[in-house]
């Protein structure tokens, strides 16, 4: 099965070997070495509980990390995500960017993000590393790719 992203490797091939790239890379979002946030990885899906919103918008970034990976018949990929506080944001001052491998995937919901805020201020920090998992459904050629975060003691879920 081809997924939608498999399409123009003969086109990215052929861009490789002459001296203008198909396309230009996504912008990386400097971050510095976020604190580690002592929350232990593991590879048990269901330990990620928390869902990341706005991925829709980060798409491209989402699939760069996918196929960086070499992960697209896997349908998962296990790293880590900074959490990065937002203050500057101006829909909302307490906007928690979620940045993977130095590409922004999306966001903590505004309605959780003052709360984590807080959480990671008193950490003492602004930017804090956090085990992630990026998922899709294999059987779709054109798979929606969700990030989860496990968060711990850091926002504990009901």
């Amino acid at each position: 099965m081809k997924f939608f992203w498999q399409k123009n490797k003969v086109a990215e091939v052929k861009s490789q070997q002459s001296s203008q790239p198909a396309t230009s890379p996504a912008q990386a979002y400097v971050a510095t070495k976020g604190k580690p946030s002592g929350i232990v990885a593991t590879e048990n899906i269901a330990d990620y509980t928390y869902d990341v919103v706005g991925e829709s918008f980060q798409h491209d970034h989402l699939v760069q990390l996918v196929q960086k990976h070499k992960a697209i018949d896997d349908g998962s990929v296990f790293t880590s995500a900074t959490l990065k506080l937002e203050p500057e944001n101006v829909f909302d001052p307490t906007a928690v960017m979620v940045i993977v491998e130095g590409l922004q995937v999306g966001y903590i919901a505004k309605s959780q993000s003052t709360d984590l805020t807080a959480a990671i201020k008193k950490l003492k920090t602004t930017e804090l590393e956090v085990p992630a998992h990026l998922g899709w459904d294999t059987d779709n050629p054109q798979p929606y790719i969700g990030v989860k975060l496990m968060l711990g003691d850091l926002y504990p879920m009901n």
